[in-house]
């Protein structure tokens, strides 16, 4: 895919640049589906033996081989069928499987998890006609709630024929797609770049560091392509959030890929000056690979560059690095005092220890490689080292690179030798060392555990995180490829292929088969020494007839843990690997403990075994001693007795290199200060071996087969992530037994324990055996320090094999809040989420249905709220009593913000359930209960990822009404020391009183809402846990002064009544008497006045 980049330096955006840079997705994520096709990095893989499954994105005609399941933003739909793999795959065989599980009361189940989520989803049990297959739908949010654009975790998926049944096992992925960061990019059209392909000198892989399935192959063409002045690709890093290319023009970093228009993806050219563009080809770029997936506050990815050349007048530095967003640059050189500048030091490779905190750069002086570990704080290096410089004691070491296994605390470095350390830089152990090649190329698999190491000379050798063994997986034959773990733990090799829509060719790597077909024997012979009667050593001699050309035969690291196997019986596992410098006769040595017995040469083939056997000195200027026959006869030496080896118990052995006459033969001694002189051995006193190469070479040494299992007792996943919050504990089990072993070694210790940052949590381990052997290991973790940070405890099978499907363990412990841990109020009334969302009337008397726009009162009366919450908020509809200038003036809007009505709000379920005041906008509903509430008890829990626990000390808390409301009360029972000096020491920094969850109730005198916050204090977790909740108070007297001045009145009234009453009774006063006499004089005089009146109108009217 061809790329094109828009940089901006300084502000100043510069000419668009359609380069030699080359992004490619490769054609195996399916032509027909080109969202999927042009993003995910996948392969056809090995053959699925039992189930085959796909999701909805695909067909069954256009499937991935291996399970490759794709979540968007809909439901999963996965369908699944069983085959056997020595039938055909017709419907015909899909019906009758089908037909005959079902029929049985089996179905699939599938286990989604990954190193903090595990969920099991069973398929339906149907047989519908024509039905061919299991399907099952999985909503999205039973799998994952967020749909935010962000670094997630790519899930396992893991089938059986009925969940713990372990029946047709079959694992997968299951990759969403909706939230990846880079797919959501359409970074360009596909072009057709056929005629490059001859010009491509190399290729670079990168991968997700969340989802090994999704990556990025970037083409590196020679001088001939240049479309864009000097522009050409060399190096391609996808980290958490951005895409870093290494070009010849400089380093060029794109935008934060969670946002943007996501049609064009922009690019931003820090600027290191004193850099031409032929630094750039040796600059190398790195990258400590981490999931950012539920990041934390203190994790960060750094990325670094370094140019490995010596610093010039005009440079600042050869090394510097940076931390997201890659703004600021910083040299990685560490600090060197003023005896030690004039010392000529490059570096070669600098990464950051996310555990330890640490920066660790790589280096050359003079012709030796050191790692130098410095202490990082605020994304700088301190001058003072965390450890001195170690220095490779081997001044042949070629240093190329470095990396760390992601998830554990394995730091590698490599080159023409492999070191590898487990604490972080302090000490480092040897594990490859070749004399000829040069390591240029890695890649790492986190659930497997797998590391592999490519050559200059195409040679693979592949090794186990934390193992002190490798192999050597072949030699490929091609001058362009690189290697490739997918997520579920497959090898590929990726390489070029013209004719291929995408121009590649995927080559899968069967590890195992590869492992065990390599045999290591080489052309010499071998001299077996027995140390005990389940031990021996095998010395490997100088060739007797040496060739110039010939590659002298040793032992070394390669096969430390191999399987030494004789043709006609008898097996031995290499423990241990001896150089010699005092014997010239015998190079190497090495430790076997025995599996099978090694058979001993019999008369037939070598008859001096019946005749009597003398050691005597060798002669004067020789070393080889003289080995002397007793009688003559046809019990003597023969030509073929070459290159065999002489055993007598208790003493040294002699591998015979010459036969001088039938009765003498010369051999090299493997012990010559235990050589028994001048002493006659009878027949079966001494035996004969043959582990030569004169009659054929008989044995071999090749990868030995799986002999122990381990178990995570607690159902943990490989590569689980825990969290401890302070004072916290967690406990974990591990066992490992011994299989197939041919005697049990008595309390030896099969596994060790390996803690990343040993000053971060309190780690204590209890070890023992059972009667099985097996040996159990209980880990006990407890927080007790209020720092925040990660460690890996890796537990590792010492004695396991390659082929063994685990052999290292990782637990990722995160000494910080868990995103799964939160606090909720429990309700005192039990309802339903039907009960809250509901539109019906009444549909529930315990809850009170809140007004249009509501807003509870304030301390001035009920019809002036001064909140800015609203609840069940309206845009279209008007402010509910919004009579007054404080009242108008206050309130806004949340999650109706800018919006003109309800509708356009988009309130969801979860929204209207809760009780935030971030989220009032949507809340319709509150409990409702009557006044007055007094003594209301108050329970809280935390829920996390283990359940949920009761709240209660040294969990302290504050309450506050979140309204400002103060018409209520909370008082509490369990008033203890702790919470009184926590009280006191609190005082300056809380404006609040301190509870004890314990023994809380609530009294509220008020009326209408109140919206309680309950919050836990700082200091007692890594999390800020907190809560909500609404009381609507009903049936409340009449707030005041309403409810005085009616009861004043009222009694006002009363009392005059009764001292009137008391007056006319007491001076006899007859008020009914009075007030007829006072009702006839008014009727009179209103006669009176009527008959004046009559009159005078008839005056009046005469006159007229």
């Amino acid at each position: 895919m061809y790329l094109e980049t828009q940089t901006f330096v300084d502000g100043q955006q510069n000419r668009k640049c359609s380069s030699s840079m080359f992004v490619i997705f490769p054609d195996i994520f399916k032509d027909n589906i080109k969202s999927i096709k042009e993003y995910l990095f996948s392969s056809l893989a090995k053959t699925n033996k039992t189930f085959s499954c796909y999701s909805d994105l695909f067909t069954e005609e256009n499937r991935f081989e291996t399970i490759k399941l794709f979540l968007d933003k809909n439901d999963l739909e996965v369908s699944c069928h069983l085959f056997d793999k020595h039938e055909t795959d017709t419907a015909q065989n899909k019906r009758k499987n089908l037909v005959l599980y079902t029929s049985a009361g089996l179905a699939p189940t599938v286990e989604i998890f990954n190193s903090s989520f595990s969920k099991v989803f069973y398929f339906k049990m149907l047989l519908a006609e024509d039905q061919l297959t299991w399907s099952l739908q999985v909503s999205r949010q039973d799998i994952a709630h967020n749909t935010a654009i962000a670094p997630t975790e790519q899930w396992y998926v893991r089938f059986n024929m009925h969940h713990g049944l372990n029946m047709f096992a079959t694992e997968g992925t299951l990759l969403d797609t909706a939230r990846e960061p880079i797919l959501q990019w359409i970074l360009s059209d596909p072009l057709d770049i056929s005629a490059l392909i001859p010009n491509v000198i190399n290729i670079t892989v990168t991968k997700s560091p969340c989802a090994s399935d999704v990556g990025i192959i970037g083409l590196i063409f020679d001088d001939k392509v240049n479309d864009c002045g000097d522009l050409t690709l060399l190096d391609v890093i996808l980290t958490n959030t951005h895409i870093v290319f290494l070009t010849t023009l400089g380093l060029f970093i794109s935008e934060d890929m969670r946002y943007g228009d996501f049609l064009k993806l922009k690019f931003k050219k820090p600027n290191f000056c004193g850099f031409e563009r032929d630094d750039y080809f040796r600059a190398k770029i790195w990258y400590n690979v981490q999931c950012l997936a539920n990041q934390e506050n203190y994790e960060v990815d750094y990325i670094s560059l370094s140019f490995n050349k010596d610093k010039t007048l005009s440079q600042e530095s050869t090394c510097f690095y940076s931390n997201d967003p890659f703004t600021q640059w910083r040299s990685c050189l560490p600090h060197r005092k003023q005896t030690d500048k004039f010392t000529s030091r490059r570096a070669v490779s600098f990464l950051v220890d996310y555990q330890q905190n640490t920066g660790i750069g790589f280096l050359t002086q003079q012709g030796w490689a050191l790692v130098s570990v410095t202490k990082l704080i605020n994304h700088k290096l301190r001058r003072k080292r965390k450890f001195p410089d170690f220095w490779f004691p081997d001044a042949e070491f070629v240093a190329f690179g470095m990396f760390f296994h992601p998830n554990s605390h394995f730091l590698y470095v490599y080159g023409n030798q492999v070191w590898f350390s487990e604490d972080g830089g302090n000490k480092f152990q040897l594990l490859i060392k070749s004399m000829t090649e040069t390591i240029i190329k890695t890649d790492t698999c986190v659930y497997t555990q797998g590391i592999v190491f490519v050559t200059d000379k195409g040679t693979v050798f592949y090794t186990k995180a934390g193992l002190h063994r490798y192999a050597k997986l072949t030699t490929l034959q091609l001058n362009i490829f690189d290697m490739y773990f997918d997520h579920l733990g497959d090898l590929y090799c990726i390489s070029l292929n013209e004719t291929a829509p995408d121009y590649l060719q995927v080559q899968t790597m069967d590890v195992n088969t590869l492992l065990q077909e390599d045999d290591l024997a080489f052309e010499g012979a071998l001299s077996p020494q027995y140390i005990t009667e389940e031990q021996l050593m095998f010395f490997s001699h100088i060739p007797l007839s040496p060739d110039v050309n010939q590659i002298q035969p040793r032992f070394y690291n390669l096969y430390i843990g191999k399987a030494l196997e004789y043709g006609r019986g008898g097996s031995g596992i290499i423990n241990k690997v001896f150089e010699h410098s005092y014997s010239p006769k015998f190079l190497s040595s090495v430790l076997v403990d025995i599996l099978d017995r090694f058979p001993v040469e019999t008369s037939a083939s070598s008859p001096c075994v019946l005749n009597t056997l003398t050691i005597q000195q060798p002669d004067p200027g020789t070393t080889a001693f003289k080995l002397q026959l007793g009688v003559s006869g046809t019990h003597i030496f023969q030509a073929s007795d070459v290159e065999k080896t002489v055993v007598i118990p208790g003493f040294s052995s002699f591998l015979i290199i010459s036969v001088t006459d039938d009765l003498t033969a010369l051999a090299d001694a493997t012990m010559p200060h235990r050589v028994p002189v001048n002493t006659a051995f009878q027949s079966r006193q001494w035996f004969l071996y043959d582990f030569g190469t004169t009659n054929g070479r008989k044995w071999r040494v090749v990868v030995d087969r799986c002999r122990y299992t381990i178990q995570q007792l607690d159902d943990l996943p490989v590569h689980a992530i825990k969290y401890l919050d302070l004072g916290s504990k967690l406990n974990f089990s591990f066992r490992a037994t011994p299989v197939n072993v041919a005697y049990p070694v008595f309390q030896l210790p099969l596994m060790e324990v390996i803690v990343g940052k040993p000053n971060l949590l309190d780690v204590d381990t209890e070890d023992y055996w059972d009667d099985t052997d097996s040996y159990t290991i209980q880990l006990h973790v407890q927080s007790r320090f209020f720092e925040q940070g990660k460690t890996s405890i890796t537990v590792i099978v010492t004695q396991a094999s390659l082929v063994c499907d685990v052999t290292t363990l990782i637990l990722t412990l995160k000494n910080s809040c868990s995103y799964l841990k939160v606090m909720h109020y429990t309700l005192p009334i039990q309802l339903s989420a039907a009960d809250w969302l509901s539109h019906m009337p009444n549909a529930s008397k315990l809850l009170k249905v809140l007004p249009v726009n509501y807003r509870p009162p304030s301390r001035l009366g009920i019809a002036v709220p001064l909140t800015e919450n609203f609840y069940n908020a309206d845009p279209a509809k008007p402010r509910m009593r919004d009579y007054f200038q404080e009242s108008k003036t206050s309130g806004t809007y949340k999650q109706c913000a800018g919006k003109k009505k309800r509708s356009q709000c988009k309130c969801t379920n979860d929204m209207k359930l809760s009780f935030l005041a971030t989220f009032s906008d949507c809340k319709e509903k509150a409990i409702r209960m009557k006044y007055p509430i007094q003594k209301l008890a108050l329970s809280f829990t935390v829920v996390n990822e283990d359940g949920a626990v009761n709240l209660s000390s040294p969990y302290f808390v504050t309450i506050t009404e979140v309204n400002n409301r103060t018409n209520w009360e909370v008082s509490a029972t369990n008033k203890t020391s702790s919470l009184l000096k926590m009280r006191t020491y609190l005082a300056h920094r809380l404006n609040t009183t301190l509870y004890n969850p314990d023994g809380l109730t609530l009294s509220i005198y008020g009326a209408e809402l109140f919206h309680f916050r309950v919050a836990t204090i700082p200091g007692v977790s890594f999390c800020s846990l907190f809560d909500e909740f609404q009381i609507y108070v009903d049936d409340a007297p009449l707030a005041f002064p309403g409810q005085y001045l009616i009861s004043s009145i009222t009694a006002v009234l009363i009392g005059g009544v009764i001292f009137a009453t008391f007056i006319v009774e007491g001076y006899d006063i007859r008020i009914w008497s009075i007030l007829k006499k006072k009702l006839r004089k008014t009727g009179k005089m209103t006669s009176a006045i009527s008959l004046v009146t009559a009159s005078t109108v008839s005056t009046e009217t005469s006159e007229k």
